[in-house]
């Protein structure tokens, strides 16, 4: 027999818009809904630092996939790739069969877009699901503004509001005074994994001596502190290597601090990899994470959910992390991973210690699968979409 949320998802039409580098929670929500509505739109719009430039949608009906179209790819500034993509968003939702019940968009951008196609009489309701967020998140005054503008439309016209952090509300409140309590419902929604579909391996078939990181390639990640710190370790542990999984902006700057500090061959970096099955069937070999993010009043870490986090500790790989994001004292408490200083000496040791104590490294990795179970993509969107369709 359906459950009441299976009933109500299978009569909706469904429009989901999101800007994309290489996996994320949209493309989760993708996944998790288009086997269970009456049909889904998929609009995804590459952000200017992605390799393939080109924005796309996918429709289904009834959780069969009915047609696909790529745009034309473009490489122009910032302000204009948006433009464009209000177009296309505008454009191929407006043409989409029928009206459209349910529109999520996964920034406030995507989501005022779809506030403008609700005024045109398209769309019933919209949801803004926020994935990152950040008080001064253009150096640009006016790009800033508007920033905030659309997210203001948005806490006041949207049906609701998903956060991926709890600080997220109040960070709205605290510096742009946007108070809970004025804005329309605001729920919390933390990022996930597929649980299922990681693949475990058993503590003894690990690496034991490989760190692992996983992700876009930026200053803020810290991994030049990880590099500067492998020496040390490597005097300790002279087996130890690194792995980095993913491509970015910083990541020549890293190959040539590897090839100063003579690391060549403790450190492996994969570039880009295409499907993150992939990625998992890597990282569940490793033995240590790392996620040592900046300490930057500017960056948006401090008020996310980052999800990698979830992939290390479902994986069964305990992380060092520094004290940034808001789930990182919890993880530490839960002694599914350890919360090291921004600095070489610091991790060096954090790492020593986990390295040097078998016991205990492996009472961390089964912490982190138990731990990790709850953020299932599964259980998280159920439990979200019964909250909001109620």
């Amino acid at each position: 027999m359906e459950n009441s949320l299976a009933k109500k998802l299978k009569r909706l039409n469904v429009v989901i818009v999101s800007h994309i580098f290489a996996t994320g929670p949209a493309l989760d929500l993708e996944e998790f809904i288009r086997l269970k509505v009456e049909s889904l739109l998929f609009i995804g719009h590459p952000f200017s630092y992605r390799r393939e430039t080109n924005s796309f949608y996918r429709y289904y009906s009834k959780g069969e996939l009915k047609s696909e179209h790529k745009a034309i790819g473009w490489r122009m500034p910032d302000v204009l790739l948006y433009l464009k993509d209000a177009f296309y968003t505008l454009w191929w939702t407006g043409f989409a069969n029928g009206k459209i019940d349910l529109y999520i968009g996964s920034d406030n951008f995507d989501a005022f877009l779809g506030l403008i196609l609700k005024k045109l009489g398209k769309v019933n309701s919209v949801i803004l699901y926020t994935i990152d967020y950040v008080p001064e998140r253009f150096k640009s005054p006016i790009l800033n503004f508007l920033y905030h503008y659309f997210d203001k439309e948005c806490l006041k016209n949207c049906k609701v509001v998903w956060n991926v952090s709890p600080v997220m509300a109040r960070a709205r409140e605290q510096y742009c005074g946007i108070k809970k309590a004025e804005s329309v419902k605001q729920i919390l929604v933390p990022l996930g994994m597929w649980y299922k579909r990681i693949p475990r391996l058993s503590f003894a078939k690990k690496e034991k001596y490989r760190l692992v990181f996983m992700g876009h390639i930026l200053e803020k990640q810290g991994l030049d502190v990880v590099i500067k710190a492998l020496p040390k370790i490597a005097r300790k542990f002279p087996k130890v290597s690194l792995l980095v999984m993913g491509t970015g902006e910083y990541e020549n700057n890293l190959k040539k601090l590897v090839n100063r500090l003579k690391l060549g061959k403790r450190v492996t970096f994969t570039g880009y990899v295409e499907k993150h099955e992939d990625i998992e069937n890597e990282l569940v070999k490793s033995t240590i994470s790392v996620a040592m993010y900046k300490p930057d009043p500017q960056s948006f870490t401090q008020w996310a959910d980052p999800g990698k986090l979830k992939n290390y500790l479902a994986a069964g790989v305990p992380v060092v992390l520094t004290n940034v994001p808001p789930v990182a004292r919890e993880i530490e408490e839960k002694r599914c991973g350890m919360i090291a200083e921004y600095e070489p000496d610091n991790f060096s040791q954090k790492i020593n210690s986990l390295l040097g104590n078998r016991k205990l490294l492996q009472e961390y990795s089964n912490n982190a699968i138990k731990w990790a179970r709850r953020f299932d993509w599964d259980i998280v969107f159920d439990k979200v979409l019964k909250q909001t369709l109620s």
